[in-house]
Formats: structure tokens, sequence, C-alpha cells
């Protein structure tokens, strides 16, 4: 009898673990999606600024070179 209670025992304690493990499991892949998000988010703002910066730099150039002429 007390090996049943004990089996019993140690299967709902198995459940537990199967089931908080699937839980931080499912935590953890929504957490990777969100900083691939933040990740790309970043880029893209990098990006721009970087467009802007090369654009403002060669309407610079351009204009240094259009004066000088």
């Amino acid at each position: 009898m007390a090996n049943s209670e004990s089996s019993t025992d140690m299967a709902n304690a198995l459940g537990e673990v199967s089931s908080a493990l699937f839980e931080l499991r499912d935590a953890l892949v929504e957490l990777s999606l969100s900083l691939k998000d933040w990740q790309f988010e970043t880029d893209l703002k990098q990006r721009r600024h970087t467009e802007t910066t090369v654009r403002q730099l060669l309407q610079k150039m351009t204009l240094a070179r259009g004066s000088s002429s």
C-alpha cells in the first residue's frame, strides 16, 4: 500500500515537473521571439540613422566640391 502511494506521489511530482518545464519552454520561446523582434527594430533604427548620416555627408561633400570648382 505504501509502495502504491509512493508511486502515485512520484507520478504526480513528475507530472508537475513536466508541466513546469513545458511552461518554462513556452516562456523562453516567447522571450526569444521578442528579442528577435527587438533586434530587428534596433537594426532598422541603426540602419536608418546610418543612411541619414551618409546622405548628409554626401551632401556636404557635393556642396564642398561644387564651391571649390
